[in-house]
């Protein structure tokens, strides 16, 4: 068992995080302006004071309603993705030391090793939850169970995942 934390990818509230950050600093720039407009020191009339004018009598109609709903569910939705906890971005292999390797990682030993096998043209792998699924193309019918060892044997000891290969048969020209 690792005693080091599991790496995370950036939690999903960063992206809406600076999104507020740039909707707070547009907020400052206009309260900014409007300060200098109201000390006198420079002419015309405050932004908030034309808005608050122009939304003056503004009653309830469908357009308001639709723009409130927007805005709550908008609302509801930063906060799912504030408390949505980051995941983990490198699973944990199973050497001595604290070593983490990324589903990137395993795919790319997946195919190298399925390539290496005799007879395989072609090979794509893909890191899923519970397994390792390696898609080959050869021009043998029994290549499975080569390409299953080859992969099993060349991922020993970074992942327990069992492998699953899947085959499609192609043409050799020659």
């Amino acid at each position: 068992m690792s005693t080091l934390p599991a790496p995370k990818v950036r939690p999903a509230a960063a992206l809406t995080s600076g999104v507020i950050a740039v909707l707070l600093i547009g907020v400052a720039v206009v309260a900014v302006r409007d300060l200098t407009v109201a000390q006198g020191w420079e002419k015309g009339a405050t932004w908030t004071g034309s808005l608050v004018d122009r939304l003056d009598g503004l009653t309830a109609s469908g357009a308001v309603l639709a723009v409130g709903i927007v805005l709550i569910v908008v609302g509801l939705w930063w906060v799912v993705l504030a408390v949505t906890p980051a995941s983990r971005s490198h699973h944990l292999t199973q050497l001595d030391a604290d070593v983490w390797i990324s589903s990137n990682a395993l795919a790319a030993v997946a195919v190298n090793a399925a390539e290496s096998t005799t007879g395989v043209a072609v090979a794509e792998a893909k890191v899923r939850r519970k397994r390792i699924v390696v898609a080959v193309q050869s021009d043998q019918d029994d290549i499975a169970p080569a390409v299953e060892n080859a992969v099993t044997t060349r991922l020993t000891g970074l992942s327990s995942r069992p492998v699953k290969v899947t085959t499609e048969k192609v043409k050799h020209d020659s």
